[in-house]
């Protein structure tokens, strides 16, 4: 029997706490892993896999090239053609607003230039610092 369109490549869904940010059949996925980048064809052999701060790229299969999302701390998950990657926060490059990214970038460095002191929370600063930097440099690739 002929594949159809619809059955070619994996099936790719992108999850937080809001809900699901994405969901389409993808050629390949990259997702941001703890040791570097995790590429991820049709047909891989299953994984359940830690996710770390970072950009994510599904190439998608209807030719359109390469859809880039920026995506906090999870975990991936890829088994029968089915990759599933569930994150704290996820945003397409297409939808983050770069000056309020660059506005909790800023809050970040204030607040870690603060170290030493009671107040500040050395390492919720360090996480901010890091999702902001990431949401600009996604956001540049829309």
């Amino acid at each position: 029997m002929e594949e159809t369109r619809t059955s070619i490549g994996l099936k790719c869904e992108i999850v937080t706490p809001e809900g699901l940010i994405y969901d389409g059949r993808a050629e390949m996925v990259v997702v941001p892993g703890e040791m570097g980048e995790l590429g991820v064809l049709p047909r891989h052999a299953p994984l359940v896999s830690r996710t770390v701060v970072g950009e994510a790229r599904v190439r998608e299969i209807d030719g359109k090239g390469w859809n880039h999302l920026a995506v906090g701390s999870g975990y991936v998950k890829m088994q029968f053609d089915r990759l599933l990657l569930l994150v704290n926060t996820a945003e397409q490059a297409t939808d983050i607003d770069t000056a309020r990214a660059q506005a909790a970038l800023e809050r970040a460095e204030q607040h870690l230039a603060r170290s030493g002191e009671p107040d500040v929370d050395m390492h919720r600063a360090e996480q901010s610092r890091q999702r902001a930097a990431n949401r600009l440099k996604v956001a540049g690739k829309a």
